[in-house]
Order: structure tokens, then C-alpha cells, then sequence
């Protein structure tokens, strides 16, 4: 009985520590995918003669909701700022506006908060997946150079329409889940467990997070069920549909009495991958030139 008992409890160990791990590896890509992609806020800092400068600017806002560009408190003295603007593929002329002092909203991946410092609002665009680029320029009054926060890189900032926030919060649950789910079955191909079951659980919650409710999000926000290949080129869309065809090829080479570790293993690191492209990029985009866009309802 003591034989039957502790290989018992030691494979409960091993399946805890294994959910312990799938946790951590999933919150730490999906905290890396929180940080880097479009829609959150441009953070920074930048030397000056006069100090150093930290920055906050918005790429992505809600139609109807003006866009915040900030430098924030405490603000070196004789600092000035000017945003330049205009709309992205479109033949508009820059336009340049003061940053003047003030409290500005601030808002990206759920999360708001109003800071203070010397900032400007760019007017809301009206049209879905419609885009701003911008540049941040400062000037210091001891030499009055101006120095742009990005060099001659523009900072681009995308307009959606409201999404709801059950749907939003449903997509992101499923995502997490798709994610913690393919951790383990991968880490199940190392310690041991039924293959097969844990890749059919993987490619179900993938579909529903990623073919479903990613889906309908992009809907309420762009009026676009699908912007990856063929209609247009998001990253997001494609790297699901990569992700899906790991994972059915997994599954085909576990299928019947076959056994197949190291295609759930490639399986697992292809996932990883496609989670260090950061999120929406090459997502839906309007062309104001033409009037429409790719992946986008207008």
C-alpha cells in the first residue's frame, strides 16, 4: 500500500508544479504582449541640456475620445513641447500644435489614469482603424534645439469603435486560457500524460479564443470579422492560424496508437514564437487617399 501511495502523490506534485509553471510562462507572455504591442501607450525618457524628459503618448483611443500626448511632471525648467500631425495615408499637410500645461487622460489595454505635466489632444478621428502619426518635438531654452522624443520615426496612434466590455473581457479570458492550456500540454510531453487529450483541449480553446471571440472583437472595433490573409495583413489574425496549424499537425502525428513528443514539443515553442510578435501589428488600417482599407469596414 505504501508503494501504490507515494508514486501517487508524487505525480499530484508533479501535475501541480506543472500548472504552477504554465501559469507563470503564460502571464509572462501575456504581460509581453500587453507591453509591447500598438495599443499601449508609448512610454519613455529623453536627455535634454535641461533635464531628463518622460513622455507618455497614446497609439490607440476610441472614436469620439480625444487622443493625449504628455510630458509628464516634473517638467525640466524651460522645457517646451509641440506635437506634429496628421492623418496616416492621407495627403493632409502637418499640422503643429503647443503642448500647454494641464491634467490628461491616459488610456491603453483597459487600464486609465490622468497624469499631469505639459501635454496636447489630438482631435478624434471618425473612421474605424483610421490612424494619426505624430511626432513629440521639445525645445530646451538654453540652445533652442529641437529634438524630436522618436528621431525621424513618426508614432503612429489607431482609432476603433467601441467594443463592449463582456466581449472584451471574454476574448481576453479565452486567450489567457488557449495560452495556459498549450503551456501544459507541452510541458506534458516532457513529464508524461495523454497527449491526445491535452492537444484536442489546446486546439478547442485556441478556436474559441482566437477563431470566435477574437473575431467578434474585431468586429465591434474595425467592422471586420478577419483582417489577416488573404483580406489584409495583421500579425494577430495570421499568427493564430500558424499557431492552429502546429497544433493540428500535432495532433496528426498523435493520431491512433501513434506518440509523437517532439511534434507537441514543436508545437508548444511555435506558440511561444507567434507570442513574441507583439499584438495588432499590421492590423486593419484606413486609407484616406482611397477612402477605404485593409481589414477595415471604414
Amino acid at each position: 500500500m505504501m508503494t501504490d501511495t507515494v508514486p501517487r502523490k508524487g505525480a499530484r506534485w508533479i501535475g501541480v508544479l506543472a500548472w504552477g509553471v504554465s501559469i507563470l510562462g503564460t502571464l509572462g507572455a501575456l504581460a509581453y504582449q500587453d507591453r509591447t504591442g500598438p495599443t499601449y501607450p508609448l512610454r519613455g525618457s529623453v536627455a535634454t541640456e535641461a533635464g531628463t524628459v518622460r513622455f507618455i503618448c497614446m497609439r490607440s483611443q476610441t472614436i469620439g475620445q480625444g487622443l493625449s500626448i504628455v510630458i509628464l511632471d516634473p517638467v525640466p525648467s524651460g522645457i517646451k513641447g509641440a506635437v506634429r500631425y496628421r492623418r496616416l495615408r492621407s495627403n493632409d499637410d502637418w499640422t503643429t500644435v503647443a503642448m500647454e500645461r494641464g491634467a490628461f487622460a491616459v488610456s491603453g489595454r483597459g487600464r486609465s489614469a490622468t497624469v499631469a505635466g505639459i501635454g496636447a489632444v489630438l482631435p478624434s478621428l471618425n473612421e474605424r482603424a483610421g490612424k494619426y502619426e505624430y511626432f513629440v518635438e521639445i525645445t530646451t531654452g538654453a540652445t533652442s534645439d529641437t529634438v524630436s522624443i522618436t528621431d525621424d520615426r513618426p508614432i503612429h496612434a489607431r482609432y476603433k469603435a467601441p467594443v463592449p466590455g463582456a466581449a472584451l473581457v471574454a476574448h481576453i479570458l479565452a486567450i489567457f486560457v488557449s495560452m495556459l492550456v498549450a503551456v501544459r500540454t507541452t510541458l506534458a510531453a516532457f513529464i508524461g500524460g495523454d497527449l491526445r487529450r491535452w492537444i484536442c483541449a489546446t486546439i478547442v480553446t485556441l478556436l474559441i479564443g482566437g477563431f470566435i471571440l477574437g473575431p467578434l472583437v474585431q468586429w465591434y472595433a474595425f467592422g471586420v470579422w478577419w483582417s489577416g490573409f488573404p483580406f489584409g495583413y495583421d500579425w494577430t489574425d495570421n499568427k493564430v492560424v500558424v499557431e492552429l496549424a502546429f497544433w493540428l499537425g500535432a495532433l496528426w502525428a498523435n493520431r491512433g496508437q501513434r506518440r509523437s513528443r517532439a511534434a507537441v514539443i514543436v508545437a508548444g515553442l511555435a506558440t511561444l514564437a507567434v507570442y513574441f510578435i507583439p499584438h495588432s501589428m499590421f492590423g486593419s488600417e484606413y486609407n484616406y487617399i482611397k477612402g477605404s482599407g485593409h481589414g477595415t469596414a471604414g
